[in-house]
This record gives structure tokens, C-alpha cells and sequence, in this order.
């Protein structure tokens, strides 16, 4: 129910006579839909974040429709869902979740049955274990720029596997 709705239904309840019931009102009050938050990925929310203050949006839209200021991926964003962006500047936003991927590496000489991407103190390293569980493990777990950083062959050769 919208905000226009809501004051019909008030407006019908009190019958001419200009009173309603608190609980009505309540009712009628928590049926008003609420926006939904806007989500956006990763590199737009920290556009947002550094840029926030910087200039009003409408400058801000026209610098992405030149290609002026914004880096090309925020740029292109805006462009498609620029409506999202401006309930997102506005009203606040939620930072979408990166897939995340476990990366299994072949082995057939391994000593153990599984040899997987893993991540310690020193960084991400090649692990090897028996244990059938390791993909729920979330330091085996990474973003796609995560593999990529290092073991770029790993993901080109489809090693990676979205978690579920």
C-alpha cells in the first residue's frame, strides 16, 4: 500500500465524523510499503563512499554521461541503473556479496585426495588434505579478483567452483 492509499482507508474509517481509532491508524500505517534498500556492487559503493560530498548529482550524471571523473565500470553502472544510483546517493545502499569460489587443483599423484586453493598468515597457498569438507571452510573460499591476483591459471583452467 502506498501513502495515498493509506490516507483513503483513514479517510473511509473515520466515516466523516474526523476521528480514528489509534489501532486503525497503526494498522493501516504498518501496511505502507517501505522502500527497498538499493544494492549495489563493491567498486560503486566505494565510488560513493569517496565521492559522496563531492558535487551535486546532477553534475555527478552528467560527468558520467561525458566519461568525465567516474572510472568507466562506475560510469557504465550509473548509466544502466540510474535510477538505483539515485535512491542509493540519497536514501543509502547495501554492498552487493561477491561470489564467492573454492578452487580445486588436480593431482592424480597426490598424497592426499583433495589439493585445493587455501588461505593462511603469509596469504593463499596450495593445501592438500583428505578431509571432504574443506570447500565449507571459508579460508577456503575467494573472490574472483582473489584468484585472479595469483593464480589467474587456476580460474582460466575452470579449477574454480562457485560455492552454493
Amino acid at each position: 500500500m502506498n501513502k495515498q492509499e493509506a490516507i483513503e482507508k483513514l479517510t473511509n474509517i473515520a466515516n466523516g465524523t474526523g476521528w480514528v481509532t489509534c489501532t486503525s491508524a497503526c494498522n493501516i500505517i504498518s501496511q505502507i510499503d517501505q522502500p527497498q534498500t538499493v544494492v549495489v556492487p563493491k567498486f560503486v559503493a566505494e565510488w560513493l563512499k569517496e565521492y559522496r560530498h563531492a558535487s551535486p548529482l546532477l553534475k555527478v550524471l552528467n560527468a558520467a554521461e561525458d566519461g568525465r571523473v567516474v572510472p568507466s565500470a562506475v560510469n557504465d553502472w550509473i548509466l544502466d541503473n540510474q535510477r538505483d544510483f539515485v535512491v542509493a546517493r540519497y536514501d543509502g545502499y547495501e554492498i552487493e556479496l561477491e561470489k564467492l569460489y573454492t578452487v580445486e587443483i588436480p593431482d592424480p599423484n597426490s598424497y592426499c585426495d583433495y589439493r585445493y586453493l587455501s588461505r593462511n598468515d603469509n596469504g593463499i597457498c596450495l593445501d592438500a588434505s583428505n578431509d571432504t569438507k574443506w570447500k565449507q571452510k571459508k579460508r577456503n573460499q575467494f573472490t574472483e579478483s582473489e584468484i585472479k591476483e595469483d593464480f589467474e591459471w587456476a580460474w582460466n583452467a575452470g579449477f574454480a567452483k562457485e560455492v552454493k
